[in-house]
């Protein structure tokens, strides 16, 4: 299966987004993390930021066997943006503490491949919107 320009740019866009909520997240114990607002607005919305551009990769490539569980992380951003006042907050916890490292180390070879392109560009930050 053929990985187009678009999926990689995605991909390395899934992976900032899924960085950014264990970063969000920080050392905080499920305890903490219950009882901070703040913390899960950010977790939630870096996670439906994901989701988002996993609806934006290609059939082919979501239908491949990656590893990685796409309907959930699409899944995920429905849920936080549609059920917001409903959600729970220890499964959201358990997703980016679990969860979440599995997909970054799945996704890592498409990351260091968008890498490898922006080194053989003449401008290394001439990569396409998406």
């Amino acid at each position: 299966m053929k990985t187009t320009e678009k999926d990689v740019l995605h991909i390395v866009a899934i992976v900032r987004a899924l960085h950014d909520a264990q970063r969000f997240l920080g050392g905080l114990s499920s305890e903490e993390f219950a009882e901070n607002d703040e913390k899960q607005n950010a977790v939630a919305m870096a996670i439906a930021r994901a989701g988002e551009h996993v609806k934006k990769l290609s059939k082919e490539f979501r239908e491949s066997d990656s590893g990685v569980p796409w309907r959930g992380v699409s899944g995920m951003r429905d849920w936080i943006a549609h059920d917001y006042d409903g959600l729970d907050f220890d499964r959201l916890y358990y997703a980016v503490t679990h969860e979440v490292p599995q997909v970054l180390t799945t996704l890592q070879p498409y990351v260091e491949k968008q890498a490898r392109v922006r080194l053989t560009k003449k401008d290394p930050f001439d990569v396409p919107r998406i």
